[in-house]
């Protein structure tokens, strides 16, 4: 039996080129703590990460140049976010098998919802502070889903522990443990073959509001999870993309700051 492919493993955030310590001053106004990553192997991008105590976490990430400054044809024009513009680009399951490719696929015989994925391509980077190379496998939809609507998956080949740092139930000054829902806006006239797509992907069907669950990576999390859905929401854009990400907190200590241009939605959950 393949295992499961409904862990939530991360959320992307873009800023513009150059931009990094930008976004990481905003989200530190938020009340959360964001840890350095370091440069990616491609030399292309960098990153900070917000982790969480549910062992989720929120990476920031920025070109270091324009696209006008590479060459045509360059490595940079064929990137998976080449062409997103700034806040909330993509998010990622965690990958547990070598081939989750074939997984979905052997799913979507019987189902036909036309959800296809690409082999898995190694990647890494260099942990800014100690110079720790750090490898994964990511596994992303084909290019005709676009970015965003279904996850890509990220498998570690490293020690998640490397990757990911730790978090507890103080670490962030907001008071927040962990990701409460994913919100996607899609057209409405693919709503209905996105949703398809989706439960193949996740191995799970929707409930009535057309959301998802979504579980936590499989490691000893250092809070109780809440409720963790990713919701798909009709609009009357031609376009998907992830429009608010929500973070549950079990107590007032967020700012509502706002959400200034080139920043995704970020809301927060109290207890029910």
């Amino acid at each position: 039996m393949a295992p499961p492919t409904n862990a939530l493993d991360h959320i992307i955030h873009l800023s513009p080129p150059g931009k990094l310590s930008e976004a990481v001053e905003h989200w530190e106004k938020l009340g959360f703590k964001v840890v350095p990553g370091g440069q990616h192997a491609d030399g292309l991008t960098s990153n900070a990460l917000v982790a969480l105590a549910d062992g989720i976490y929120i990476e920031l990430i920025a070109f270091e140049k324009p696209a006008n400054e590479y060459p045509p044809d360059s490595p940079r024009s064929n990137h998976w976010w080449a062409n997103k513009e700034p806040g909330w680009i993509d998010w990622a399951c965690l990958g547990l098998e070598d081939h989750v490719d074939q997984t979905i696929a052997a799913r979507d015989r019987e189902v036909r919802s036309g959800v296809q994925y690409q082999e898995g391509k190694i990647g890494g980077r260099t942990r800014a502070g100690d110079g720790q190379e750090l490898k994964w496998r990511v596994t992303f939809p084909e290019l005709k889903h676009g970015r965003g609507t279904v996850p890509f998956f990220c498998q570690d080949l490293t020690p998640r522990e490397l990757r990911v740092p730790s978090a507890n139930v103080d670490t962030h000054d907001n008071a927040a443990l962990g990701i409460s829902h994913l919100h996607i806006s899609v057209p409405k006239g693919k709503l209905e073959d996105l949703k398809s797509q989706l439960s193949v992907v996740l191995g799970t069907r929707p409930n009535d509001s057309d959301e998802w669950e979504l579980t936590l990576p499989p490691i000893i999390a250092n809070v109780t999870p809440a409720a963790l859905r990713v919701k798909l929401i009709p609009s009357g854009s031609s376009d998907s993309k992830i429009v608010e990400v929500g973070f549950y907190v079990e107590k007032d200590g967020y700012k509502d700051i706002g959400t200034p241009d080139g920043f995704g939605k970020v809301a927060f959950v109290g207890p029910s």
